[in-house]
C-alpha cells in the first residue's frame, strides 16, 4: 500500500483533507499503536550471503585515496567482489583491517585491480593476507573476526536461525565459544539483537544466514504519494480505520454530525479489530514458543554441559 492509495480512500470520506503529510503522521501513530500492543510481526529476514570465498592476495593499502591495490594485477570483479560489499582483510604482518565497505572497483594498471573503500586505512605496502567479502542486509552488521551478526533493533524475538537452510539450536555463550564446537549448528544470543556463531559454521562461498523472528513495523519517513507503507495485508483495514479515527480527532476535520458519526464508527472498528489481531498474534507467538523444530543435524553431546 502507498500513501496515495490511502490518501485516495480517506479523501472520499473526509473532503477537508488536503495534505498528504497529515496522513503520514497518522499512519505512524497507528504503527506505534501496533508496535506497543502486538508482540511483533512474524517474518523471515532476507539472507546475509557470503558472496566471495577467502582469497589470498598480496595487497598495497594507500590511505590518501582510501584504495587497495592488488600487486599481482588480479581482477577483483572476477574474484566476485562488488561495490557495496563489506570486506575484511587479515594480513600475515602487522596489518589487519576488520571491516571496510567497497565504494568502487576500478583499473589501476591493467585490470580491475583497485578497490576504493569508504573507511580510513593506513599506508602499507605488499601485505600478504586473505580478503573476504560479504553482502550484509541494510541495518545489519557482520563481524567476521568474532563471527557475530547484529540485526536491526526492531527484532523483538528470535524464532529461528538458519545457516545454509539448517536450523540452529540456541546454546549458552560458553558452549558456542568452545573451540570443540567450531562447526556445530548452534548459536548464542548477545544482548537484544546480536548473534554469536561458532567460528567455522558460516564460511562457504554463497553461504547464507536467515533469521526468523518477531519484528516491529517500520514507521514511514517521507510524505510523498509514492511512499510505501510496509504493513501486512491483513492489517490494512486496521490501518485505514485507525488513520480515519485519528484524522477525525483533529479539529479541522471533526465538524458536523456526519463526521462525528464516522469518527465513532472508525474508533469502534479500530478498537475491535485491535483486540482480534492481538489475540491472533499472541496465540501465534505462544505456538512458536512451544514449537520444537525438527533440526537437520545431529548435536554433539558435551559431557561438560
Amino acid at each position: 500500500m502507498t500513501l496515495e492509495d490511502l490518501f485516495t480512500r480517506i479523501t472520499r470520506d473526509v473532503p477537508t483533507l488536503k495534505h498528504v503529510n497529515e496522513i503520514k503522521e497518522d499512519v505512524n501513530h497507528v504503527i506505534r499503536d501496533i508496535n506497543l500492543k502486538i508482540p511483533g510481526i512474524e517474518d523471515t529476514e532476507a539472507a546475509v550471503t557470503q558472496e566471495t570465498d577467502s582469497e589470498e592476495l598480496t595487497l598495497t593499502f594507500a590511505s590518501g585515496t582510501k584504495t587497495i591495490n592488488d600487486d599481482g594485477l588480479g581482477n577483483f570483479l572476477t574474484m566476485g567482489f562488488a561495490a557495496g560489499q563489506k570486506i575484511w582483510f587479515a594480513g600475515t604482518d602487522a596489518l589487519n583491517i576488520t571491516e571496510m565497505t567497497i565504494v568502487s572497483i576500478q583499473n589501476d594498471a591493467a585490470t580491475n585491480d583497485q578497490i576504493t573503500v569508504s573507511e580510513a586505512i593506513l599506508d602499507d605496502a605488499s601485505i600478504l593476507g586473505t580478503l573476504v567479502g560479504f553482502t550484509v542486509k541494510t541495518n545489519y552488521s557482520w563481524d567476521n573476526v568474532n563471527k557475530e551478526l547484529e540485526v536491526k533493533a526492531a527484532m523483538n524475538r528470535i524464532i529461528d536461525i538458519f545457516v545454509d537452510n539448517i536450523s540452529l539450536a540456541r546454546k549458552d555463550h560458553d558452549v558456542v565459544y568452545d573451540s570443540a564446537n567450531t562447526s556445530e549448528a548452534i548459536y548464542a544470543k548477545i544482548g537484544r539483537s546480536k548473534i554469536k556463531l561458532p567460528d567455522s559454521l558460516f564460511g562457504s562461498e554463497d553461504g547464507t544466514i536467515k533469521i526468523k523472528g518477531n519484528f516491529d513495523l517500520t514507521e514511514i519517513t517521507t510524505a510523498t504519494l509514492e511512499t510505501v507503507i510496509d504493513i501486512p495485508q491483513q492489517y490494512q483495514a486496521l490501518l485505514e480505520n485507525g488513520v480515519l479515527y485519528y484524522l477525525l480527532s483533529r479539529p479541522v476535520h471533526s465538524g458536523g454530525a456526519d463526521m462525528q458519526k464516522l469518527k465513532e464508527s472508525a474508533m469502534k472498528f479500530y478498537q475491535s479489530y485491535f483486540n482480534d489481531v492481538f489475540t491472533v498474534e499472541t496465540n501465534r507467538d505462544v505456538d512458536s514458543i512451544d514449537h520444537d523444530p525438527d533440526y537437520n543435524y545431529q548435536e554433539y553431546e558435551h559431557d561438560s554441559y
